[in-house]
Order: structure tokens, then C-alpha cells, then sequence
């Protein structure tokens, strides 16, 4: 309603070329600054009770936040665990909402910039029309306007008259040009305006699609958990010392050699890991060269997808992932409550190089956990083979 009002055009109704009055005409600037007064008296109790559940549910965010550090420091029992996925939940829950409302905020926006361009599209081509119009009665004018031949016929007041009407004209194709460009400039904004909103939209579209699976883990997580440890807290320490037990077997794991190696070429086989989950190779990358070997760490791995569909699977199909990166059904495992690296599972156990580089081989005497390479690749990337014969 407010738009259309808004975007009156201006110097329009030029079809009778003698009534001066129809080309002088002027946008109603009052009825348009009444109607926006009005909008935002009206609209402005809305806005703010809108604002104030915007403000609600970011408290709730940050206090929530603010628990699950807090969690997170605490002792690692049973009772904090699901606490502390239970907040997790709920924090993501929160964040779901957070992003569905700004989903809708933009949607609405991009509704209204959509009528708003429309409406100025048309306002476009009204100016346009008259600006047409105007010119072709300049021109015609100026055609008949003549000082001789008022001198010759004596009839000054007439072409007096003409001259001011001519001069009326012009000034109102000028104005309209003038117009026309704001318009113009306008139209383009708004445009721009809306290109990036739905530039947003499909972010959020993402991370709301995102948000939904990572709560799907928490959820499954929290679920496992109480499988596996039937609520029993021995259980869990017992389990916690098994991801323990294999992190410190990796970081024991001494060095017995390096070769280079070609892409594909087969590096070992998929060891037996001593979980109760099963055989699998563990497969990590990491940004790191060959001269940082001894700056590595465990925790500094990057995500290992768009790397591996570059390149190829270290492992031949078919070939299962039983575990992603990130927060899993099985993040209480860790320490930092992440899982770094992918676990997959292939009936050939052959585990092959996805990049040519210089292989490390690295065995743990007392633990076939920690038998693991290190390859290191001439793009400045490596990538671990964890749990190897």
C-alpha cells in the first residue's frame, strides 16, 4: 500500500497539449508524507515486539554458550556428558529458530523489494511515455513560433502567450528527465538490494540445512550414549579410556623409515584398532610440509572432502565412512569432544596413496593402534593413514 503511493509518477496526463494545468501537475508530496507517518505509527509497536524476541532468544543463546563452556571445563562423568549434549541440544535448537526467523525476515524483504521494483519498473515506463510526449510538444511548438510573423499579423499577445506556454513545457521535460533518472537509479538499487538478499537467503538456507543435521547428531549422540553405557558411569570411564588409550598410541608411535611413493600406491592394510567398534582406517589432512613434521598436532586437521574427491580415496570400493568429522555419535569419546578425520571401512583392506609424496612410516611396538603413515605432499598438504597392520 505504502509503495504505491510512494512512487506516483510525476508530469503525467499530457494528452490535451492546451491544458497547462494537467502539465504543471505535481506529485501530492502530502497525502505521501501522511501515508508514511501513518505507516510507521502504525507498523513501529510491531517492530519493537519483534526486536524484543529477536533479544530473547540471543540471551538464550549466549547463556546457554556460556553453559556448555562451562560443561566443558567440568569434570568428564556420565552426568556432565549428557548435560552437556542435553545443552548442546537445546543450543542448537535455539540456533535453528534464530536462522528460520531471519530466513522469514529476508523472504519478506525480498517479497517487498520484488512489488517495490515492479512498481518502479512501471513508474519507469509512465515517465518515459511522457517524457516522449513532452519533447514531441517542444518540438511542434517551436515549429510554430515565429517573432516575424506575430510582427506581420500584430497579434504579440498571442505568441506572448505561446512563448511562456513553450517555456512551461520545457521546464516539465526537464523535470521528468530529472525524474526519470532518479527512478532509474532507484530501480537499480533495489535490484542490487534484492540479488543480495537472496544471496543471504541461500547462506542461511545452508546453515539452517546444516543446523538440522548437526541437532540429528547431538540427538543420535546423546542416544548412543545411553546404549552403550546402560547409564552406567564405569562404562563410560571404561570407553573414554579407549579413545585415550588410542590417542596415546598414536602420539607413541616411533619413526621406522620414509620413501617416496607414487598416487595409488598401495601403503599397508587396515589394522585391527582394539575398539569395540571395529576395524577402520582413520584418514586425516592436514595443511603442513615436510619441514614442519615436528610441529604437527592431532587437533590441527582440515576438512578431508573436497581434498579426497579431488584427488582419490585411499581406500578401493565399496567403501563405507562409519564415522565423519566433527561432532558425532561418538563425540563424548573425545576430549574436545570432536571427532578429527573420517573412519571408513572397505572389504579390501588395502589402504593407497590419494597424492603422490614422501611417506613416513611410524609403528607403536606396543600398540598396533598408533602403526600410522604421515604423507607428505608437493602441494604443501599431508595426509594420515591411522590404524594400520
Amino acid at each position: 500500500m505504502v509503495l504505491s503511493l510512494v512512487i506516483l509518477p510525476v508530469g503525467l496526463g499530457l494528452k490535451d497539449t492546451s491544458n497547462t494545468n494537467l502539465i504543471n501537475k505535481k506529485p501530492p508530496f502530502l497525502s505521501i508524507f501522511l501515508s508514511l507517518t501513518f505507516f510507521f505509527f502504525f507498523f513501529t509497536p510491531f517492530i519493537s515486539l519483534a526486536e524484543n524476541v529477536v533479544d530473547e532468544l540471543q540471551t538464550k543463546i549466549n547463556q546457554y554458550t556460556q553453559k556448555i563452556i562451562e560443561l566443558g571445563q567440568a569434570k568428564k562423568t556420565l552426568k556432565n556428558e549428557i548435560s552437556y549434549i542435553e545443552s548442546q541440544i537445546y543450543l542448537t535448537a535455539l540456533q535453528i529458530t534464530q536462522t528460520e526467523n531471519s530466513i522469514d525476515v529476508l523472504k519478506r524483504d525480498i517479497a517487498e523489494l520484488s512489488l517495490k521494483i515492479s512498481q518502479l519498473d512501471i513508474t519507469l515506463n509512465q515517465l518515459s511515455r511522457a517524457f516522449i510526449i513532452q519533447t514531441t510538444q517542444s518540438y511542434k511548438l517551436q515549429k510554430t513560433l515565429s517573432p516575424l510573423i506575430a510582427f506581420v499579423s500584430g497579434d504579440f499577445n498571442q505568441f506572448l502567450k505561446q512563448q511562456k506556454y513553450l517555456t512551461v513545457v520545457q521546464k516539465n521535460s526537464q523535470d521528468t528527465l530529472v525524474n526519470m533518472e532518479t527512478v532509474r537509479t532507484n530501480y537499480d538499487l533495489q535490484k542490487q538490494r534484492k540479488a543480495q538478499k537472496q544471496a543471504e537467503l541461500e547462506t542461511l538456507q545452508a546453515k539452517l540445512d546444516q543446523q538440522k543435521l548437526q541437532l540429528a547428531s547431538q540427538k543420535q549422540s546423546k542416544n548412543h550414549l545411553l546404549e552403550v553405557t546402560q547409564n552406567d558411569e564405569t562404562s563410560y570411564q571404561n570407553l573414554k579410556k579407549e579413545a585415550e588409550r588410542e590417542l596415546s598410541s598414536l602420539l607413541a608411535a616411533k619413526f621406522v623409515g620414509k620413501r617416496q611413493v607414487a598416487k595409488g600406491e598401495a601403503l599397508g592394510m587396515m589394522g585391527n584398532t582394539g575398539y569395540s567398534f571395529g576395524d577402520h582406517l582413520h584418514f586425516g589432512l592436514y595443511q603442513l610440509s615436510e619441514s614442519d613434521l615436528n610441529s604437527w598436532s592431532y587437533r590441527n586437521d582440515i576438512d578431508p572432502m573436497p581434498y579426497i574427491n579431488s584427488h582419490q580415496w585411499p581406500m578401493n570400493e565399496p567403501i563405507r565412512i562409519t564415522q565423519s568429522r566433527g561432532q558425532t555419535q561418538y563425540s563424548y569419546l573425545y576430549s574436545d569432544r570432536f571427532h578429527h578425520g573420517i573412519d571408513m571401512v572397505s572389504t579390501n583392506k588395502t589402504i593407497t596413496a590419494i597424492n603422490e609424496g614422501m611417506a613416513y612410516f611410524f609403528r607403536n611396538p606396543a600398540s598396533s593402534l598408533g602403526n600410522h603413515i604421515k604423507l607428505f605432499h608437493p602441494d604443501g598438504y599431508m595426509t594420515l593413514y591411522l590404524h594400520m597392520q
